[in-house]
């Protein structure tokens, strides 16, 4: 028992190495997205806010700039997550830029096609292709089987996913399940009832296993924490493509 936990423990380990070197030390070489813009803050702004509540006007102008003319953020109830400044290119020009931050690389550059598409009027890239609706019901559905694949639905041919989005996301729902799930498992085989040696000379059946034990519960209870985290989650992600879809821009995947 001892011998499978510490394996256990180690791959843990291991696996949380993985999840923390992809999510930070990638962080600084991907850090958001800019789209120069013809005019000035004041122009470029009306135009970015327009186009903000064209997608959903769940969103607020943030009071700290950071040395930017404006900033937007999104509500909790906004399906997208972003962080949008607006400001000068320098003193001396007549054009403005906006910078995109998102968690999501993958929105990061969603954002910026759009805005091109939108603001600069420019065509999309030869091999861009419109997005195909997607279902709330499929993702939910196989949200209960496992949250990896929910989130492999929702990430294929979706803007709101980059590649590296989509393994963090897998990477972190695998192990929340492994941890928790696991570790629910792992506790429950430890309160079986344990044969003694006269069990073993008599080759008496044993105490059954964990799904027949009072603690497998636990386990289900476990299971259940990653799922109910994700169904918010595959809502959102379902809902943001959804109603990007529905304006008939065209990505680069």
């Amino acid at each position: 028992m001892n011998f499978i936990l510490k394996g256990f423990l180690s791959f843990i380990v291991y696996f949380s190495f993985l999840l923390l070197f992809s999510t930070s030390g990638f962080s600084s070489l991907f850090a958001g997205e800019t789209v120069e813009v013809l005019g000035g803050p004041e122009d470029v702004n009306l135009r970015l806010v327009a186009l903000l509540n064209k997608l959903d006007p769940d969103f607020y102008a943030h009071e700290k700039t950071q040395g930017f003319v404006y900033r937007y953020r999104n509500r909790w109830k906004n399906p997208y997550d972003f962080d949008i400044y607006v400001g000068k290119v320098g003193k001396t020009s007549p054009d403005s830029i906006i910078r995109i931050e998102s968690p999501r690389r993958g929105q990061e550059r969603m954002w910026k096609e759009i805005m091109e598409q939108e603001l600069l009027q420019k065509p999309p890239h030869e091999s861009a292709v419109p997005l195909s609706e997607k279902y709330h019901a499929i993702s939910q559905g196989l949200n209960l089987i496992t949250p990896m694949a929910s989130v492999g639905y929702n990430s294929w041919n979706s803007p709101l996913f980059s590649n590296r989005d989509t393994f963090v996301s897998m990477g972190i729902y695998l192990l929340c399940d492994l941890i928790l799930a696991g570790g629910a498992y792992m506790y429950a085989q430890d309160k079986l009832p344990k044969k003694n040696i006269w069990d073993n000379m008599l080759n008496t059946k044993g105490p059954g296993n964990v799904w027949e034990s009072p603690n497998a519960v636990g386990v289900f209870a476990a299971l259940a924490v990653s799922r109910a985290v994700r169904a918010f989650d595959a809502w959102e992600d379902t809902a943001a493509h959804n109603k990007t879809a529905q304006f008939g821009w065209s990505f680069k995947f």
